[in-house]
């Protein structure tokens, strides 16, 4: 097997293992701002001050 092949099975099974299905849902313990408060306090730490988290894939039941 070429070597460009070997890598292409390998981004294909990472990308089916870690990316597809994952979605980007708001933080819920700053409301997707970043911060828990507008007080000047320091970076959410669920999100690490993005405002987003990600979401697994939803698994079919059987």
């Amino acid at each position: 097997m070429s070597p460009f092949l070997e890598r292409k099975a390998e981004r294909i099974a990472y990308f089916e293992k870690y990316v597809n299905g994952w979605k980007q849902k708001k933080c819920t313990a700053c409301n997707g701002s970043g911060y828990y408060d507008h007080n000047g306090s320091p970076p959410c730490s669920g999100c690490d001050g993005t405002g987003k988290t990600f979401e697994p894939p939803k698994k079919d039941a059987p």
